[in-house]
């Protein structure tokens, strides 16, 4: 199955189950493996020929250009290992949904982008023999965070759990990361409580609680943001649901 794309569009291809080979034109074909990532740039077509009668794949499009790649040193068209493909899969649908969405705006697009990117950059980097300690240790954070993130939080909680000064470790985390260590609670609490509201049975009440911010705060924050109160934002999501 040969698989065109627009000139303008970049894809990243996970691997979910079983194997199969990925053919591009004009590029060697590989096998694509669970837990691996491949990366395409723009204008680049391709083909699956599978191996494996339960041969799974996910994969996102999004608009790019030639320096988007570049920034985060990734390599394009050879597959990258992760070590936790759920993390980026989460970040794959929601990119889907936003694409999907009327309501998508660039700039939220280009977040999510740059999140994928940048998760994909420290997971491969991290199962590399080179990878450096601060890359690890970044990984290490985002992961505390996406555990932890309904818990209040603070830089002497990371201090204990990692084993560096607060001061050091946030200045490894925004290097690596480009956010601050509460930058980056604070943008996936919102991320989260922007799902939590496609579930009517919560009110938003519950799903500042639920995301461990307060209701002030979550609102005002909320609505920077995503540029809607949090029941604005309950609303679009609803129309935007077919019925």
């Amino acid at each position: 199955m040969t698989s065109p794309y627009s000139f303008h569009v970049c894809q990243v291809i996970v691997g979910m189950k079983g194997k199969g080979v990925l053919r591009l034109h004009g590029e060697k074909e590989f096998v694509l493996k669970p837990g691996q990532a491949v990366i395409l740039k723009p204008g680049i077509t391709h083909e699956f020929e599978q191996q494996d009668i339960g041969w799974e794949t996910a994969a996102v499009r999004f608009d790019c250009n030639p320096f988007v790649l570049s920034q985060f040193r990734l390599r394009a068209h050879k597959p990258l290992d992760l070590h936790s493909s759920n993390r980026v899969m989460e970040l794959i649908e929601r990119l889907q949904r936003q694409t999907r969405s009327e309501e998508g705006t660039a700039l939220k697009l280009s977040e999510m982008v740059y999140s994928l990117l940048l998760e994909i950059k420290l997971q491969s980097e991290s199962l590399q023999q080179k990878a450096s300690y601060p890359v690890l240790t970044t990984q290490r954070v985002m992961d505390y965070i996406h555990k932890n993130y309904a818990r209040k939080l603070n830089l002497d909680e990371f201090s204990r759990v990692f084993g560096y000064t607060p001061q050091h470790l946030n200045r490894i985390f925004k290097k690596e990361s480009g956010y601050s260590i509460y930058q980056y609670i604070l943008k996936v609490q919102l991320e989260q409580a922007a799902d939590m509201l496609g579930n009517e049975e919560l009110t938003v009440e519950q799903v500042a609680d639920e995301v461990g911010m307060e209701w002030r705060s979550f609102y005002r924050l909320f609505q920077r943001k995503y540029e809607a109160s949090p029941g604005e934002f309950r609303k679009l999501m609803k129309q935007k649901t077919p019925s």
